[in-house]
């Protein structure tokens, strides 16, 4: 299953309606559509500046590890309608000695797409080849700058070195198991942007299946804090413009918002299509302490449960009827990029 296929039919379908339309059926014959996120230890190893790791209010509340023994209750109630999942959100899943069995239960249950997204400086070649056997089907490594100066300035306590052997042991490892994928995710902000004009003179090399750029988002009081992007405005056109028709030739999918004006009332980037407006309906985060809704309990209800108890395939299908405008309040732009695949 091409994941990134599904999102370009999410972005090209501009009706809400006809959008929700085809959820409501998915959710009322039991089917897979949730993306689960899921965070198995709320810390990281790094403190990237643009990261709510150098929030100490937020970094405070952030405690847990998930149990062991708890990994097959969570996959045996809730896997069912998993259409993805994904190892790691708002925290670096590495730093959980289970990764392999989450991957392997995630295969055991038949979860189409199985990715894992990491800073990658704690991976060992081992690592790699291992999850690639237990069935993972992508590496998405963020980075945050081009070259090494503002890489490990950016991601503090990141080795650049160390960053790009494991580009190298993925892209080896992609040789041996076709089905097998390499995502890099880069933030970017005014001070980062411009050598992304360097991104594949450095990193051409490397077997990459998919790229996304993405600007930087206020999610805390964090160390950098310049979210103001008009000083990029007239040139991000042009430059990101050349990235994608080079990403495009080299057959990699190309994910970027077509526009970083902001939204000044959110401080976030406005969004130009209308394909986050599933996300509060498809996204299904787990943690520690905490899974999908405040009143769902993973260890004891299944997802279709749940669903029953709460009426929710009709919160679903009350959607296809109402306005965008109203949609707009819920929808905070998750999606505000667009998805171009040769």
């Amino acid at each position: 299953m091409n994941i990134y296929k599904i999102l370009k039919l999410n972005q090209s379908i501009k009706s809400h309606r006809i959008k929700f339309l085809g959820l409501w059926l998915l959710s009322i014959s039991n089917k897979r559509y949730l993306s689960i996120q899921f965070d198995p230890v709320l810390a990281c190893n790094l403190r990237c500046k643009m990261c709510y790791f150098t929030d100490n209010e937020i970094v405070k509340k952030l405690k847990g590890i998930f149990k062991k023994e708890d990994l097959e209750i969570l996959a045996k109630i809730n896997y069912k309608n998993a259409l993805r999942l994904q190892i790691g959100c708002g925290a670096e899943p590495t730093l959980f000695k289970h990764v392999t069995d989450i991957i392997k239960l995630g295969k055991e249950y038949k979860i189409p797409h199985i990715s894992l997204i990491t800073n990658g400086n704690l991976l060992t070649e081992k690592d790699v080849i291992d999850y690639s056997k237990s069935g993972l089907n992508e590496f998405i490594l963020s980075m945050h700058g081009v070259k090494k100066e503002s890489y490990e300035n950016f991601m503090s306590k990141g080795d650049f070195s160390k960053f790009n052997q494991v580009l190298q042991w993925i892209s080896d490892e992609k040789a041996t198991n076709k089905n097998l994928s390499l995502r890099i995710n880069y933030t970017f902000n005014v001070d980062n942007f411009f050598e992304l004009k360097d991104f594949f003179a450095d990193y051409g090399k490397y077997n990459i299946d998919t790229i996304q750029f993405r600007p930087i988002d206020k999610i805390g009081e964090t160390e950098y804090n310049n979210f103001d992007l008009s000083a990029i405005e007239n040139e991000y056109s042009a430059i990101i413009g050349e990235l994608k028709n080079e990403a495009i030739s080299r057959k990699i999918t190309f994910l970027a918002p077509s526009s970083i004006k902001r939204d000044l009332n959110q401080n976030v980037v406005q969004n130009t299509n209308n394909s986050s407006y599933l996300v509060p309906y498809t996204n299904f985060y787990v943690g520690p302490d905490f899974a999908w809704k405040e009143n769902f309990d993973w260890k004891t209800q299944t997802f279709a449960q749940w669903k029953k108890q709460n009426n929710w395939n009709f919160t679903i299908f009350k959607n296809i009827f109402i306005s965008k405008k109203k949609l707009e309040k819920l929808n905070r732009n998750m999606l505000n990029y667009n998805v171009d695949i040769n």
